[in-house]
């Protein structure tokens, strides 16, 4: 499916994630809640480019999505299927964390997304840890 194209001339919005998943065992629940939360993210208005990215061996994953507002990506985060993959991070991932950033473009590079993971938003791990960072 094509992605929308831009009614907007930016700044957009762009979120991007990188999630471990637990092992083996997990990785077939795991691609099924990411395969079903990126189609929502791709047939929800206002999202410019949605993008998965997988990094064997290591279990680890990135997603990578350009919003043309923080209101259209709200509306995404409030989505049965969004839901329905935060609900199981818990079971399927060892740490997970993300950042969100104003963009000039819908075409964000990979290598800029993990430059800004560095610097995330916020942190979970599987014992409970949430961590948002300060403004």
């Amino acid at each position: 499916m094509a992605q929308a194209a831009p009614t907007s001339t930016g700044p957009y919005l762009c979120t991007a994630t990188r999630l471990r998943v637990r092992g083996p065992r997990q990785l077939g629940a795991f691609l099924r809640v990411s395969a079903a939360a990126a189609k929502a993210a791709r047939n929800t208005p206002g999202n410019l480019r949605t993008r998965l990215l997988g990094m064997p061996p290591l279990l680890t994953f990135q997603s990578l999505s350009v919003w043309e507002s923080r209101e259209a990506m709200l509306q995404f985060v409030k989505s049965p299927e969004h839901r329905a993959a935060m609900a199981q991070i818990p079971e399927l991932a060892l740490r997970s964390r993300f950042v969100t950033f104003e963009t000039q473009t819908p075409r964000v590079s990979w290598r800029r997304a993990g430059r800004m993971l560095r610097d995330p938003d916020a942190v979970w791990t599987p014992e409970g840890e949430y961590r948002r960072t300060p403004a």
